[in-house]
């Protein structure tokens, strides 16, 4: 895991899944962290980290780990070791 202490960031690739725990980009959470889960699409579209573009599959809660935003479907096994990655 990495982190970026300019932007607040801590990362982590598991397979085509970008994990990321940043502060919230929604007002009603305004000082919160969220975990972002974005998919690899493999096409030239999409937010471009490290060279390959993802689309977002999944926003939590980083305190409650209550997703409120699901776009796509997230493995399981991933979703089950956010708490030991440091998330």
């Amino acid at each position: 895991m990495s982190v970026n202490t300019q932007t607040s960031v801590a990362s982590k690739t598991v397979g085509s899944f970008l994990i990321r725990k940043i502060p919230s980009i929604f007002t009603n959470r305004d000082g919160k962290l969220d975990i972002v889960i974005h998919k690899e699409t493999g096409e030239s579209w999409g937010a471009l980290y490290d060279g390959k573009h993802y689309t977002i599959a999944m926003i939590l809660e980083a305190d409650t780990y209550r997703p409120f935003r699901s776009n796509l479907t997230v493995p399981k096994e991933l979703l089950d070791n956010l708490i030991a990655w440091g998330f």
